[in-house]
């Protein structure tokens, strides 16, 4: 079968891709050469629309392909299934640890509804990555079968060979010769074929090809008999717009942002070529962004609110028209006045790198650009933080740095396992 031919790689951000060989570890694996040659062809950034997803590296001397900040799961033409996990530490930890890491924060940001995830055994994230979203799903699913599948009224015009509903008189009059036995007819039928289901039995069709996991294959086939009589959707797009909202269907607004990240019809990552495969791709700088925002608007008080991604302010103006807009990843407000920006690095920081050379491993252009947020957003006058992942080498707040007397900035971990971060801020 098919299936069986995929051969599965896992391997973490920044981690290269070897053409042929035995190399096997999470930093550095082998991959056939089909597939180094078709990621030499399409994951290549072209400085358009397409996104850089390897770059050319040495190894040796050879050429080598390097994953840079993009997660999830990749599937070349030739089967060769690419799992890109999160660099969440510096060491060669648990695979599991970092798959968590990554499950907790698409569900919180793609607002995936992974109801057993806290209660997920430790087998069951030593699945890749797409079988463990796969088996979410179906058991979202299953769910929503036991609710009930839902049908709606849909108007139906056919030609009858009795009178039932609304007679199409004018159609009638024009009937051809030897068909006056047929009356055209306008009626309602009760129907389960509506958009919500339709897009729900596409997705399940779609999964069946991806999954490797007999256990996934078993229940998504179960299910897709539920779905039989149920036409697969044509058109992605106006199904989408046509799913409702209503009380009658609530159960089924966890599933759609399953269909969506399945179908890629709000693709993470699109692929050059015609390429179908299996493809959930994550840039991990927006994804930490996004989700450190989520979960601080959370844990705010009542009288802060926070934005995302504000273009308010710009750091000139230049013949009336502003130029070059600042973009600070978090502004936090009260009322209408900012309180703090924040910005957001997916980086390892080293808090035992405190020397004018290393300087643990921050970025200038970042102080840079922090210090234009202080100056515009804040007008001089307040406390800034930046935020990197928490791992074995950073755990505490950094000394404060000091732009001057009345602005300084503050650089945090922010723990994703157990959500903490040392904020505070001054209303």
């Amino acid at each position: 079968m098919m299936l069986s031919k995929v051969n599965n790689v896992t391997i973490r951000e920044y981690g290269l891709l070897i053409n042929g060989g035995e190399h096997c570890s999470i930093d550095c694996h082998s991959v056939p050469k089909s597939a180094f040659d078709w990621l030499m062809a399409n994951g290549l950034g072209t400085g358009e629309k397409q996104q850089e997803l390897v770059r050319v590296k040495r190894h040796g001397k050879a050429l080598a392909l390097q994953v840079v900040n993009f997660v999830g799961v990749l599937e070349t033409p030739c089967l060769t299934r690419i799992e890109i996990l999160p660099k969440t530490s510096s060491d060669l930890s648990e695979l599991a640890d970092a798959r968590k890491v990554l499950i907790k924060m698409l569900a919180a940001v793609e607002n995936l509804t992974l109801q057993q995830f806290e209660q997920s055994h430790l087998q069951l994230l030593k699945q890749p990555l797409h079988e463990l979203l796969i088996s979410h799903f179906l058991q979202a699913v299953v769910l929503l079968v036991r609710h009930g599948v839902r049908s709606e009224y849909q108007r139906l015009d056919r030609q009858s060979p009795f009178l039932k509903g609304q007679l199409q008189v004018a159609k009638q009059i024009n009937q051809r010769p030897g068909r006056q036995h047929y009356f055209h007819v306008s009626h309602d039928v009760f129907s389960p074929d509506r958009a919500e289901n339709r897009l729900l039995h596409s997705a399940l069709k779609q999964i069946l090809k991806w999954s490797s996991s007999s256990a996934n294959q078993r229940l998504a086939r179960e299910l897709l008999f539920v779905f039989h009589d149920i036409n697969e959707s044509s058109n992605f797009s106006l199904d989408f717009k046509a799913w409702k909202d209503d009380r009658s269907i609530a159960h089924y607004r966890p599933l759609k942002p399953w269909c969506e990240l399945i179908l890629s019809y709000q693709s993470p990552i699109a692929m050059v070529g015609q390429h179908k495969g299996l493809s959930f791709l994550f840039p991990m700088e927006q994804l930490f962004e996004k989700y450190v925002a989520r979960q601080l608007s959370r844990k705010l008080p009542s009288n802060l609110h926070l934005k995302s991604q504000v273009w308010s302010l710009s750091l000139t103006s230049h013949n009336g028209k502003n130029w070059f807009r600042l973009k600070p990843d978090i502004v936090i407000y009260e009322k209408q006045r900012v309180v703090s920006v924040i910005d957001t690095k997916w980086k390892l920081l080293d808090e035992t790198q405190g020397n004018t050379k290393q300087k643990y491993g921050l970025n200038q252009t970042d102080m840079y650009q922090l210090f234009a947020y202080g100056q515009k957003y804040l007008q001089g006058i307040g406390e800034m933080f930046l935020i990197y992942p928490k791992h074995a080498a950073f755990t505490s707040v950094l000394p404060c740095f000091q732009y001057h007397n009345q602005l300084k900035l503050h650089v945090v971990p922010y723990d994703l396992e157990t959500d903490e971060c040392n904020l505070w801020l001054s209303s």
